[in-house]
């Protein structure tokens, strides 16, 4: 999990602001959640580097409350982390 924060921290989403604009890209039908063929897809065209079978692990880490998507709340949680 490590290596996707770092992956995805390195291609400039750092703020709020950069990791919010980078869900709405990946939230392809625009529910306002990730679906794991959204999330995996997105792995694969931002080019994180993250092998397919690793992504259903990330994913379901991610997924805090067990729904099978990642609201935009998890999805900063996971990447940004606990704030201080």
């Amino acid at each position: 999990m490590e290596l996707f924060r770092d992956r995805i921290k390195a291609r400039g989403a750092r703020g709020i602001v950069g990791l919010q604009r980078m869900f709405k890209i990946m939230d392809d039908d625009e529910s306002r959640c990730l679906s794991l063929y959204e999330f995996s897809k997105a792995c694969r065209d931002f080019k994180i580097g993250i092998s397919e079978d690793n992504l259903p692990v990330i994913f379901n880490a991610f997924d805090l409350n067990h729904d099978g998507t990642l609201s935009i709340d998890e999805f900063l949680m996971a990447v940004r982390g606990e704030l201080n």
